[in-house]
């Protein structure tokens, strides 16, 4: 008896100590604040940005990913809703965070999600690049792969599919190259800019997009990441997909450890 409760004991204190760092970073937006919560994992092989507070479904996947498929996550929190709110002279100001990292981008969330407004204040645009600049420099500093990961959720039939990916949808202009996988869904899928990240998924069957040489600025991430020759890959899935997402974070993770 007495070997079993001390095998209980360090089985619980094993997965205690699995996650050896959680924190929080907290971001100035005009006088409101937003955080990023930092969970590390000491076997992560890489660490998952989630810029969306209300895209929930890829958390509960990282949340459920077994012992042997290990990563950090950074996860940014103010409202619980998909846009960020910053307050500059006692107005607020909503952006999407995941179109903040270009002029360009930022000046066309501003206008999306502030309407009738078509000239905003200086300050509110030097907080926001600010606040892009520190983002991405905090996350960095705690991702030890040389990939940036974003996870995020979509709503059934809703703004964002594999299918606005292929001509003569919206998006398809976007794409250099799609694979449509045989029995997955279609909200389901993976958005890469490396050629082999795309052959590599596609060997798996998964939905996969290879984003174009040249994309349309955006402020997106993966714009960014493609401006600056940084590897990318977007874990799309969903809402209420977790065994899904969970499938692919596991995909990902074995394409990780042979790069």
């Amino acid at each position: 008896m007495k070997k079993i409760l001390i095998s209980a004991l360090l089985l619980n204190l094993a997965i205690i100590t699995a996650f050896t760092l959680n924190s929080d970073i907290s971001f100035r937006l005009g006088t409101k604040t937003c955080v990023a919560k930092y969970k590390e994992n000491k076997a992560g092989i890489a660490t998952l940005l989630s810029l969306h507070d209300n895209e929930n479904t890829a958390i509960d996947a990282f949340n459920d990913l077994p012992n042997d498929t290990s990563f950090n996550l950074f996860e940014i929190h103010q409202n619980n809703v998909r846009v960020l709110t910053c307050n500059v002279n006692n107005k607020n100001y909503d952006f999407d965070p995941n179109r903040i990292f270009s002029d360009i981008g930022i000046d066309s969330t501003l206008k999306k999600y502030n309407s009738g407004v078509t000239k905003f204040p200086a300050a509110v645009i030097k907080q926001i690049k600010t606040f892009s600049a520190d983002l991405l420099k905090a996350y960095v500093a705690r991702n030890q792969n040389t990939y940036i990961i974003s996870i995020h959720n979509n709503t059934n039939e809703g703004a964002l599919s594999l299918t606005d990916y292929i001509k003569p949808n919206k998006y398809h202009q976007e794409a250099k190259a799609f694979f449509k996988a045989e029995g997955k869904d279609l909200d389901d899928f993976f958005l890469v800019t490396t050629l082999n990240d795309f052959n590599y998924l596609k060997g798996l069957n998964e939905n996969v997009v290879l984003q174009s040489d040249n994309p349309t600025d955006d402020g997106s991430l993966s714009v960014y990441c493609a401006k600056n020759k940084i590897p990318y890959i977007n874990i799309e899935a969903e809402n209420g997909h977790k065994a899904e997402q969970l499938a692919m974070l596991k995909a990902v993770y074995s394409l990780l450890k042979i790069r």
